[in-house]
């Protein structure tokens, strides 16, 4: 069974949270970014990881008014590893960045993905990976596709608009539990029928 996460409802906090737990050897540094921008002077301390969206897409049909049709979010998880190059026999360093298990990071990212249940029932998919090697780090990305039904949200009486702030991130309290059923509600997108 997983842990319980602190980010409960959103996917990426919640996946960054799990990845801190999966990797024990990254110290808890595992966070949900949305854009990154790394430089000689600010380098965070290494090895992290860090998840972020890249592309949401629908499958809405264009002529209709569906209440309910699947979205497909592009995301990545990017593993951020010391620099290091071969060295000569004299200890100066070679052309030659040294390798790193991409194959272990990998079977045990797939491996606890498949096994974790996503806050809104996500359908997780492997879609590749790079290697980047340069001064600051070598980076792992590992670029994933989730898929899951979306349904509208808030307010049941349609003359109510329903706002959300922007904020950098809402409390778990304020985030209603998607799967308590209003009895009195028979609508097609009730996540938990």
């Amino acid at each position: 069974m997983d842990a319980i996460v602190k980010h409960e409802m959103r996917f990426l906090p919640a996946l960054a949270d799990q990845i801190a737990l999966w990797f024990p050897e990254l110290g808890g540094r595992a966070l949900a970014v949305s854009e990154v921008t790394i430089t000689k002077e600010n380098v965070p301390t290494l090895p992290l990881a860090m998840v972020a969206f890249i592309r949401s897409v629908g499958d809405q049909p264009a002529n209709s008014k569906t209440r309910m049709f699947e979205i497909v979010d592009t995301f990545i998880v990017d593993f951020w590893l010391e620099p290091a190059r071969y060295k000569k026999a004299n200890g100066t360093e070679t052309p030659f960045w040294s390798y790193y298990d991409y194959e272990a990071i990998r079977d045990t990212l797939l491996t606890n993905l498949s096994r974790w249940d996503p806050p809104g029932g996500e359908v997780i998919a492997y879609r590749g990976m790079v290697t980047e090697a340069e001064p600051l780090a070598v980076t792992l990305t590992f670029t994933f596709a989730a898929t899951f039904r979306w349904c509208p949200t808030g307010p049941k009486d349609r003359g109510e608009p329903f706002t959300i702030g922007f904020g950098l991130c809402t409390p778990p309290a304020c985030i209603p539990d998607p799967c308590e059923p209003d009895p009195a509600d028979v609508d097609e997108c009730d996540p938990c029928r």
